[in-house]
This record gives C-alpha cells, sequence and structure tokens, in this order.
C-alpha cells in the first residue's frame, strides 16, 4: 500500500485512486499501526479515538449500549460501556473481567462476538457484534404472536448458543 499526495496504490502503482484528506490519515493511521507491530510484535493499544460512537441501543443495569462505528474500517459495531462507579467492589470488577475473559474466546453463530475491550478514565468499554435486528423481546413485542416454524428456528438458535457456551 502506498498513500502519497491524496492518492492511493495497492498492487499495481499504475492504477492511481483519489483519496479524501480524512481517509488518507485514517490510511495513514493504519500504516503505522502494521509498522508498529511488524518492529515491536505486539498489538498496538486500542483507545477511544478509534470508534465514534453513535445513539444509544439500550440501557442496562450498569452501564448503557450504543451504535459504534470503528473509524479506519469503518465497520458498525455496539459499544457496551460499563460505568466504573458502579463496580465499587473488587468482586463486580472481576466478575464483569471474568465475563469477559469467557466472551473473547466465543464463537459461535448464534453467540454475539465481543471484538475487544479498553478502558478510559470512567468506563469499560466492549466493543461488540452489531445485533442490527435488535434482541428477541422486541422482535416478540413486535409480532405480538409467533409462528410455529419462526418459533422453532429462534428457539434451536438459542439452545444451539447456549449449547455451545456450556460445552
Amino acid at each position: 500500500m502506498n498513500i502519497s499526495k491524496g492518492m492511493y496504490t495497492h498492487g499495481d502503482p499504475k492504477k492511481r485512486l483519489p483519496l479524501t484528506p480524512r481517509t488518507c490519515e485514517i490510511l495513514q493511521q493504519s500504516d503505522n499501526v502494521i509498522e508498529a507491530f511488524r518492529t515491536t510484535g505486539q498489538a498496538p493499544v486500542t483507545l477511544p479515538e478509534f470508534y465514534r460512537a453513535g445513539k444509544m441501543l439500550g440501557r442496562g443495569a450498569f452501564g448503557k449500549v450504543n451504535l459504534g462505528m470503528h473509524r479506519m474500517t469503518r465497520k458498525l459495531i455496539a459499544i457496551k460501556s460499563i460505568n466504573k462507579e458502579y463496580l465499587s467492589e473488587e468482586k463486580q470488577r472481576t466478575k464483569i473481567m471474568h465475563e469477559v475473559g469467557i466472551l473473547l474466546g466465543l464463537r459461535h453463530p448464534s453467540v454475539v462476538k465481543l471484538y475487544e475491550t479498553f478502558e478510559t478514565g470512567r468506563h469499560i468499554m466492549l466493543v461488540m457484534e452489531l445485533c442490527a435486528g435488535g434482541d428477541m423481546l422486541n422482535f416478540v413485542r413486535k409480532r405480538k404472536k409467533l409462528d410455529e416454524l419462526t418459533s422453532k428456528i429462534l428457539f434451536k438458535q438459542v439452545i444451539e448458543g447456549i449449547g455451545y457456551i456450556h460445552t
């Protein structure tokens, strides 16, 4: 990859694509991260600036979930922010970190994916797969009643996900 004078080349240097200044900046940051990984062998530290937070999708006991976007890849994600004030006891914080450790290792179509975590001064941030269709409770509420085939499909997915987690 080569970025120069607002043009991008990948592979064939004769094929040059015009870029906006913001895209040039993002590609340069990406190149810097890759080069740092090559020289140190360590994964880069995730920063809040890597993401843009959007509208709130939901609220829970310890925090909220916002629509988000990874600035470099433009991928839509969900960002769950857990307020550290609610984790006053070490036992609560340990429980959250244990859950995060488990979620990072899970990969199944019926289990939401946790991509990465990072901390700010006030929050623990969980970057998760965006489930754009919403949660099952709202899915059922919107329809008031599910037909048997839809119920079977949903039940099968839930059971497969739970079975995977328990193994």
